[in-house]
């Protein structure tokens, strides 16, 4: 317990310039003896200063994102728990201009305005617990408390990452994305990816609720074409290749990988393993990232909660601007001492998001996918 209160106490120092005296920390390791239950007071739960996480937590997110860092719709560490985003859409063609010589001078107010709307970011407060045995950080060799700092960190960029893929806010059992075979607040039990039915609805679930050939295409054997006809479905942010992302799952990615056209892009062209020694981060020009939570589908496009029956494929491309992020509560670490077996381990936060699509008059999708890919 000590050695996770000195990481603790260096963390503070290192990123807010503050030393923690020693009679705190003492404090500290007497309070910790309390124990965790239902009707604790206070003495037992250690607050980690908050300062002390936000930023390096939010700081770790390029090391731990497949593509949070990607996004550039960020509001910030202290976004409010309910904000509205603005949305605009472009300015009008120039038109023909005459000599003003006789007459009142007017204008055609309905040919100028600007079309405008909104999205609202609504945030969710989450939490992880990681309960630690005595055995473990007492016999192992390695640093447990900063693997568990660390793992959390990790998680709660994937849980976000998860969130703005699978989010699906549907309790319909036929129609929620994510669970083809029940209601989803039976398959999603608190603490089973049940952030999966919080805030807005994500990629999969904006495209899916469109039109086939419109904002999402049933791809079947996948070829080369595949996605080029399906970036396409983006028509005017379909040739904005550098803001646009490319999100694959592993086994879809894996099978792109075989077509030809792929293939001889990695043996013969610029950016072949034999030029820079490594895989280029572009595929069909578009910046790609494979995501672990980006799963395998049902022929009808839903998971199955029995994982033999996902054997499908996709892929999205997402316009990145229009996903709209943020954090509101700062991310917390509670420490608990459990006398005699260990101790646990609490992070809660806040987090947000919405995905900008067909706003202020835009009828061009931000959001298209690639289904039923064969693997």
């Amino acid at each position: 317990m000590r050695k996770l209160a000195d990481k603790i106490k260096a963390l503070r120092a290192d990123i807010v310039g503050a030393e923690v005296a020693e009679n705190e920390m003492v404090k500290y390791l007497a309070n910790a003896n309390e124990v965790e239950h239902t009707t604790n007071t206070g003495y037992g739960k250690e607050l980690v200063p908050v300062d002390a996480l936000t930023d390096s937590v939010y700081n770790a997110v390029p090391t731990y994102a497949t593509f949070l860092d990607s996004l550039p719709g960020f509001h910030g560490n202290n976004m409010g728990a309910s904000v509205k985003v603005a949305v605009k859409w472009e300015v009008w063609f120039a038109t023909g201009n005459f000599e003003w010589t006789t007459g009142a001078w007017i204008i055609a107010q309905w040919a100028n305005r600007l079309g405008t709307g909104d999205v609202t970011i609504t945030q969710a407060p989450m939490i992880i617990s990681v309960d630690i045995s005595k055995k473990l950080t007492n016999h192992s060799i390695a640093d447990v408390e900063s693997m568990v700092m660390e793992d959390i960190t990790r998680q709660v960029v994937r849980t976000a990452e998860s969130m703005i893929i699978n989010a699906d806010t549907s309790n319909a059992s036929t129609w929620n994305v994510n669970c083809d075979d029940a209601v989803p607040t039976a398959t999603f039990a608190l603490g089973a990816n049940d952030h999966r039915l919080l805030l807005d609805n994500g990629i999969r679930k904006i495209a899916l609720a469109g039109t086939v050939n419109v904002d999402y295409k049933d791809v079947g054997t996948l070829e080369f074409d595949d996605f080029i006809i399906t970036r396409g479905l983006l028509n005017d942010y379909s040739y904005d290749l550098e803001n646009l992302l490319l999100i694959f799952n592993g086994s879809t990615y894996n099978k792109t990988l075989t077509i030809t056209e792929f293939k001889q892009q990695y043996q013969n062209g610029i950016a072949s393993t034999i030029t820079d020694g490594k895989l280029t981060n572009k595929l069909a020009w578009v910046q790609y990232v494979v995501s672990r939570d980006f799963g395998l589908t049902e022929a009808d496009w839903k998971q199955s909660a029995t994982p033999a029956s996902n054997t499908k494929g996709w892929f999205a491309y997402i316009r990145k601007s229009a996903v709209q992020w943020g954090y509101w509560q700062p991310i917390e670490i509670d420490v608990v001492k459990i006398p005699g077996k260990g101790y646990s381990v609490i992070a809660t936060v806040e987090f947000g998001f919405t995905i900008v699509n067909k706003k202020a008059g835009i009828t061009s999708p931000s959001v298209v996918l690639a289904i039923n890919a064969t693997v």
